[in-house]
């Protein structure tokens, strides 16, 4: 008697008897459901991210391109170092008001006006020497 009142007792706690309803699998397609929701909302969320992303690396792009130091500041003339290009201080501090050419020495001369603002002195298409007087800034080669 023992044995069948066991046996009784497992079955209704597995739901094999028929008497208590099988909720397991009603609750493992609900949480199929959520999980799919959730998947999607990701899925949306990772969307419109990488949209905003692409949108901030754009604008980045422009407003570096847009925004440069000049030779009318002193994070220009900061910014040029010995050994660059010509080109590359002309992207930097812009096109020089004129400039003196002997034989492989150019001099960009940089001023407002008739007021000197500085000069570089670019040897073999190389900065050898940079020099601003307004902005205190004076670079020469190590002798």
């Amino acid at each position: 008697m023992r044995r069948i009142v066991l046996l009784v007792t497992l079955c209704a706690s597995m739901g094999l008897l028929g008497q208590t309803p099988d909720t397991g699998a009603d609750d493992s397609a609900r949480e199929i459901a959520l999980l799919k929701r959730t998947v999607a909302d990701q899925e949306r969320r990772l969307a419109t991210l990488e949209r905003t992303v692409r949108s901030l690396q754009t604008t980045s792009i422009t407003s570096t391109r847009t925004v440069r130091p000049s030779w009318r500041n002193a994070e220009g003339w900061a910014a040029v170092k010995l050994g660059m290009s010509r080109d590359q201080v002309v992207e930097i501090l812009g096109e020089p008001k004129s400039t003196d050419i002997v034989i492989d020495r150019q001099t960009l001369n940089y001023k407002e006006a008739a007021d000197p603002v500085g000069n570089v002195v670019i040897i073999d298409d190389r900065v050898a020497e940079v020099s601003s007087p307004r902005f205190q800034i004076f670079v020469t080669p190590p002798k």
